[in-house]
Parts: C-alpha cells; structure tokens; sequence
C-alpha cells in the first residue's frame, strides 16, 4: 500500500520516518556493547560536551532518574564523566572521556551512515531546504503549549 503524505498525516509521516531512522541506526549499532538508548545518549553527550542532565532528560523524552541511571552506566564504562554545573550546585554536566573517543567516532560514523541511507536520491539542495523547513518546524512547536 502506498502511503501519501498530506497535513492531516503530518504526525504518523514524522513518527515513521524517526522510527525508521532510528531502527537503522540501532541495526548498525549491534555489536557495539551498547544499548540503543545509551548509544543515542552517547552521541547526544558527543556532540552536545557539557550538557546538563536535566537537559538530556527532555530530549531523550525520559525522566530525571532513568537518565542518571543511564549515565551511572556510561560512567561506570569509563566513556562519560560528570563535572559539577558551576551555575547549578545541584546539577550535573556530561563529557565524554578520552577512553570513549573510539567509541564516539564510530557513532558518528554510523549516524552519518544512517542519515546518507535516510537522504539517497535528495539533492544538496533539497537536502538544506529539508533541513531548513525542520528546523522551523521544531522553532514553531518548541516551547509552545
């Protein structure tokens, strides 16, 4: 069955597309003696160095506890360390440790992999637009109720 995309699909074309992005992303990850979760995590602390916890919470959509779970986890590898927020007594910043920067370029590697696969057949500038118009999207929606 052929599916088309029209405004009043705009939520499931979104839901499927992240759920194929990230079901070949997971795919490629196999192997890797990590959980998709943390590998996902990995690479947000990766790209994003010095991240707050809570903020890392609300991105992965899982709570303040399941999230220091998951670092306690990565720390416990020795691939993050946490660094005391100087703005925020309470709080807590992500880095990825030196031991980790294999690790952390092969998901890098692999998301490239994934994000080529997911893009085949756009041209660059239909690439950049396609970028462009989500960003917008996630600027409309980002903090409204």
């Amino acid at each position: 069955m052929t599916h088309r995309p029209t405004e009043a699909g705009l939520g499931p074309l979104f839901a499927d597309a992240l759920r194929l992005v990230r079901r070949d992303f997971y795919a490629r990850t196999q192997g890797l003696d990590l959980t998709p979760a943390l590998a996902r995590l990995l690479l947000y602390i990766v790209r994003e160095p010095r991240s707050r916890q809570i903020d890392l919470a609300v991105r992965l959509e899982v709570t303040a506890v399941t999230l220091g779970r998951m670092v306690d986890r990565l720390v416990e590898r020795g691939y993050v360390e946490r660094l005391p927020d100087t703005e925020d007594r309470r709080a807590f910043r992500l880095r990825v440790t030196a031991a980790a920067e294999p690790l952390a370029a092969r998901l890098e590697a692999i998301a490239t992999e994934t994000r080529e696969r997911a893009l085949r057949g756009f041209s660059g500038p239909e690439r950049k637009l396609l970028l462009q118009l989500l960003g917008r999207l996630r600027t409309n929606l980002d903090g409204e109720a």
